[in-house]
């Protein structure tokens, strides 16, 4: 595997946009640390546990706060589609799971995309831990795409320090349970607060203990997840996590074609608006993810197929 290119690419999806509506300054010394803590790219690992022989993979993701986000924020839902597309295209068979209120965005992206026949999105509850067993058992591997992960407390906070317990389902039991019986595990995110961060918990309290707001939630554990993972990647937003495993899956089979590109970006973002999804950065109903516009999220994906692209290139000698 073309490592220079992961690389390229690991620095890419980590180049901060966001707004100030969110904490900002965070987002390279968590890479850092992920990067180190993984010995390797984050996208090499990520892509490698998707590079196997067909598996059921189970795709966790979504993220309603009644009142702002109804049906959920376009990070994550948008990012777990276009993973989906490219597992199916290798082989795997891919199921999504997610809140009742946030599910049927994630069947309209499907639909649009041509995979609604394909790939299963069911619901699960509050307290479901029955079913959070099942999908345990029932998966050959399990991947969070922003999906929060509980504190020292199990709590799930947002990126500020505000709870989501009474009304979103805490999924720790499901990946607690999945690496006790010995599957593989991926947690993509982009603020310490989602699942896969127990990787490196320790070692964020101590390098930026300013963004677990700890002095804010409650319960006093702050928002950073202790919720562990095979493999944590970090980016600047879940979708451009999950926009650069694909990348890594056409570096790993030589396939261009398992790329995300600008255009699907651009359209699934407007779809996505169309489906009630907004922006996490404002709440806004708009085609913008975490406070970064449309253009430059499309912009940074067509820089991803590149690197791609002139890695898989057949090598040519230069005459001068």
């Amino acid at each position: 595997m073309d490592t220079i290119a992961c690389d390229n690419i690991d620095r890419l999806m980590n180049v901060e946009m966001r707004s100030r509506s969110l904490p900002r300054g965070a987002k390279w010394p968590m890479f850092e640390l992920a990067r180190d803590a993984a010995g390797m790219s984050l996208v090499q690992a990520a892509s490698r546990e998707f590079d196997r022989a067909p598996a059921r993979v189970l795709l966790v993701s979504g993220a309603a706060v009644p009142g702002y986000m109804p049906v959920g924020e376009n990070d994550g839902p948008i990012g777990t589609v276009v993973l989906a597309r490219a597992l199916v295209a290798i082989g795997h068979s891919v199921h999504v799971v997610t809140d009742p209120v946030a599910a049927e965005p994630f069947r309209g992206l499907l639909r649009a995309i041509g995979l609604a026949g394909e790939v299963e999105v069911s619901e699960i509850g509050l307290d479901d831990r029955a079913l959070q067993e099942k999908l345990a058992t029932r998966n050959d591997i399990v991947c969070a795409i922003e999906r929060l992960g509980g504190n020292p407390n199990g709590i799930i906070y947002g990126a500020t320090g505000v709870s989501r317990a009474p009304f979103r389902a805490n999924l720790d039991h499901l990946f607690k349970t999945a690496r006790r019986l010995g599957k593989r595990t991926i947690g993509i995110g982009d603020g310490g607060n989602e699942i896969g961060f127990g990787n490196i918990h320790a070692r964020l309290l101590e390098t930026s203990p300013q963004f677990a707001f700890r002095h804010v939630t409650p319960c006093g554990g702050g928002v950073y997840s202790v919720v562990t993972t095979d493999v944590l990647l970090v980016s600047n937003s879940s979708n451009m996590g999950a926009n650069a495993v694909t990348a890594g899956l056409a570096l790993l089979r030589r396939d261009l074609s398992l790329c995300h590109t600008a255009e699907q970006e651009f359209a699934l973002a407007h779809v996505g608006v169309g489906l009630g999804l907004v922006d996490g950065g404002n709440g806004s109903l708009r085609a913008w993810c975490d406070g970064i516009p449309t253009a430059a999220n499309a912009a940074v994906v067509e820089v991803m197929r590149t690197i791609v692209a002139q890695s898989l290139a057949p090598e040519e000698t230069r005459k001068f």
